[in-house]
């Protein structure tokens, strides 16, 4: 009888303490303007994309902008699955990803179901512009982004995670090291449903040598030299690198001087005339000067996508797509695939493979092609003698010159061939029979249980 007192009471004081713990949790969240939280990511193999990777988390700090919706700077490039409040109360419910920008690592989150909220954090940006610190400012790259954000630079560096500034319960930015990011973005952000940010859509080059200036400004006082046109995102097949901008939305680039000239060209592709952001979808629109000719275009803005370069940076939603037939593991070329092999992929990984995405990466095609490699082969008892063939360009299939992976599995289920001829490069050749390649199916699974063999779209 003691002893079932003695649980009793350990009971009802460990209730007690979750309920305090609980009741203070509540307390101090309601009142808190920046809340503690967690991202799980889940990691994802360009080399093994059939396996569910390993989950990872990293925290980060988050604000309420209001109808439960919160955000927060994280790791750019990855795969958030959902996020979590820091805190010791499990009954607090996870947060589903809304939106997420892998370029920046902007991330919208969504709270469900939950009665009590902290106060949200108003994003007025007139306020902002009247009370928030201003000062020098430039354009810079987050890390692993290729998107230029314009931010405001600080007298003191601060930590290298992202945080919240504000003014007087006014939020004026995010900081990062030694610049704060205005608030601008982060409303722009809230206000598209988590869009990503425009990308100018080409490279110009302002650093000229005299002798440089001198022969472009023979045509053209002060013009703009591009240097890339990115494909898929700027006008790949109008723009061309060697070009002259002279005009951008009929602003003449002769009034642009040369201090902070750089900046200055990116405020006139990505802001409009009274200083607020472009959105995705705005006209943009120039003149310029090719071969003695004077021509206009206008483009769009996108945002930035490696997904029409030859290869990509890369896969289009962090999903690698794979395709295994008799054994042979067929995947597109991706840098990300090359990376895997580690920090010294350069000099681990097939010198061909690194050699295209050196010099042939942005090609321009007017089809959308991607480059077919044979990444490895299963060892099975009906493909001996091809088990050392590795990371090799699939070039043909039965004479035909592979360009994607989705071609590569329409021309294999073709009721037509009997056999087929997989032609490598380096001059490899591997043969197989239809029965063949349906028998070595049935032995994969069997010795290696993989479950689906691919995943395309049927």
């Amino acid at each position: 009888m003691v002893q079932i007192m003695k649980n009793f009471k350990s009971i009802v004081l460990v209730s007690f303490l979750i309920l305090l713990t609980s009741n203070v949790f509540a307390e101090e969240f309601e009142d808190k303007r920046v809340i503690e939280a967690r991202v799980t990511f889940q990691k994802i193999s360009h080399q093994n994309p059939w396996l569910v990777g390993e989950p990872f988390n990293r925290k980060l700090n988050i604000i309420h902008l209001g109808k439960g919706q919160f955000f927060g700077v994280t790791l750019s490039k990855q795969n958030p699955v959902y996020a979590e409040f820091e805190s010791f109360d499990y009954s607090v419910p996870k947060l589903a990803i809304k939106a997420y920008d892998g370029e920046t690592g902007f991330i919208l989150l969504e709270s469900k179901g939950m009665q009590k909220l902290p106060k949200s954090v108003g994003l007025d940006l007139k306020l902002t512009d009247k009370h928030c610190p201003t000062g020098k400012s430039r354009y810079v790259y987050l890390p692993f982004s290729k998107t230029p954000i314009k931010v405001f630079m600080l007298d003191q560096k601060k930590t290298e995670e992202s945080d919240f500034f504000f003014k007087n319960q006014l939020l004026c930015g995010i900081t990062i090291s030694d610049f704060l990011i205005p608030t601008e973005y982060v409303e722009l952000f809230l206000r598209s449903g988590g869009k990503s940010f425009p990308h100018p859509g080409f490279l110009f080059d302002v650093n000229l040598t005299p002798s440089e200036k001198e022969y472009y400004s023979k045509s053209v006082p002060n013009p703009l030299l591009v240097s890339e046109v990115i494909p898929g995102v700027g006008p790949a097949y109008n723009l061309f690198p060697g070009d002259l901008v002279t005009m951008i939305n009929s602003f003449p680039l002769t009034k642009v001087d040369e201090w902070d000239r750089a900046d200055k060209i990116l405020d006139l592709l990505l802001r409009k005339s009274d200083g607020h952001l472009r959105e995705l979808g705005e006209t943009i629109q120039l003149k310029l000067h090719r071969n003695f000719q004077s021509l206009s275009i206008s483009y769009d803005l996108r945002a930035y996508d490696s997904n029409d370069f030859l290869i990509p940076e890369e896969a289009k939603d962090r999903r690698p797509l794979y395709l295994i037939v008799g054994g042979f593991f067929f995947t597109e070329l991706s840098n990300a695939y090359l990376k895997e092999f580690g920090s010294e992929y350069r000099v681990k990984s097939e010198k061909k493979l690194v050699y295209l995405s050196d010099y042939y990466q942005k090609k321009v095609h007017p089809v959308r092609e991607k480059i077919v490699i044979l990444s490895r082969v299963f060892p099975l008892e009906g493909n001996l003698g091809y088990q050392d063939f590795q990371d090799l360009v699939l070039e043909k299939v039965n004479g035909t010159r592979i360009s994607s992976l989705s071609q590569l599995k329409t021309l294999l289920q073709s009721e037509e061939s009997t056999y087929y001829a997989f032609e490598l490069s380096g001059g490899k050749i591997a043969f197989f029979t239809k029965k063949e390649i349906l028998d070595l199916q049935q032995e994969l699974q069997s010795t290696y249980k993989l479950g689906r063999s691919y995943n395309l779209e049927d």
